[in-house]
């Protein structure tokens, strides 16, 4: 069975295998960075009364066969606070047209921008390429179970969700953007950059540009990757558009990466859950009608947990035994169902 739940300590190894994948400012393969992250998730997770601001929250989906963490998705309850705001480029258009030569352009601009009140932030999504395709639809699983986590506790988190995407890559540690733009500014290359930003951005409030600047200084390759995702971004944005995400006119000022984002209750995965209270006995028949799935989680006994199961021909999920131990709850208990896209 595979379970998603709250990441706990015994994950780290699993967790640095899959950073490795993608060594991404939420998610650097860096084991001390990603221990303390961790740390903070089970803080976010427990019951003590910090400030919810600074939560984050890491989830793990594990193949119980094997016991392994076989893929992750975070939750940032507020991406930009005060003494760590959150920059990005603001992507603008402006139109020149001249009589006398019969020439029209329009030409993007890019301008910096902070703010100290952001919104939550979803990212670090990464699962195991041998469970890609997999049945029970696992990209699809640990995107929502981000959603199905914010619509259980919405107090938490902010009214607006954003996601960054990540952009192409020319290779390794390298990004046409930061080369043309950021590095000119700073003098250090992309991978330092992206890393040090995961603990401070005050360099970039220093030293970036505050006046706009037209992409039309720079090289035709650099224009074309600017609000372009990545190839391995390609499906974890169409799950975001599919329940509800649009971009935004901004992009990652690092890697020029798209940022989309919606309001956290026209959010499809937020508004359309259900919460479902179980009967005496768990079904009997777990056989799916037309392969149609839905995310089942619950705050039981074990903690925060979710997985998919099918649904019956009136739309109702199929939760068995089995499935409700692994949830950790039983007759009479409360859980949210939640569809997949």
């Amino acid at each position: 069975m595979l379970i998603l739940r709250e990441i706990a300590e015994k994950d780290l190894d699993d967790l640095v295998s899959l950073a490795e994948q993608l060594d991404s400012m939420n998610l650097p393969r860096n084991p001390e960075f990603l221990a303390e992250r961790i740390a903070r998730s089970r803080r976010s997770f427990g019951k003590q009364r910090d400030d919810w601001r600074e939560r984050i929250y890491v989830f793990a989906l594990e193949d119980t066969e094997t016991g392994r963490c076989i893929g992750t998705s975070t939750i940032l309850a507020k991406h930009g606070r005060p003494g760590l705001p959150y920059f990005w480029l603001a992507v603008t258009t402006e139109e020149r047209r001249s009589a006398e030569l019969d020439r029209r352009f329009v030409h993007k601009k890019l301008q910096l921008h902070s703010t100290e009140d952001g919104p939550t932030e979803i990212g670090g999504i990464i699962l195991e390429p041998a469970y890609r395709g997999h049945p029970s639809k696992c990209g699809k699983a640990l995107s929502i179970v981000r959603f199905s986590y914010i619509s259980l506790y919405p107090e938490r988190f902010e009214r607006e969700v954003i996601a960054e995407m990540l952009s192409p890559f020319e290779a390794p540690g390298k990004n046409l953007l930061w080369d043309a733009f950021g590095a000119q500014f700073t003098g250090i290359p992309y991978r330092e950059a992206d890393h040090l930003s995961a603990r401070s951005k005050q360099f970039i409030a220093d030293l970036f540009p505050r006046d706009p600047v037209y992409t039309t200084l720079f090289p035709p390759e650099v224009q074309a990757v600017i609000g372009q995702p990545n190839e391995t971004a390609v499906a974890a944005l169409r799950i975001l558009e599919k329940i509800g995400f649009r971009p935004l006119d901004q992009v990652d000022p690092f890697d020029g990466g798209p940022y989309v984002g919606a309001a956290r209750e026209a959010i499809t995965s937020v508004r359309e859950r259900r919460r479902l209270v179980l009967p005496g006995l768990p079904l009997e028949s777990l056989e799916p009608a037309g392969g149609i799935l839905a995310l089942v989680s619950a705050e039981g006994r074990h903690g925060f947990r979710a997985t998919a199961v099918p649904l019956d021909a009136e739309g109702g999920p199929l939760i068995s035994a089995a499935c409700r131990d692994a949830l950790g709850v039983g007759a009479g208990d409360s859980v949210l169902v939640t569809p997949l896209p």
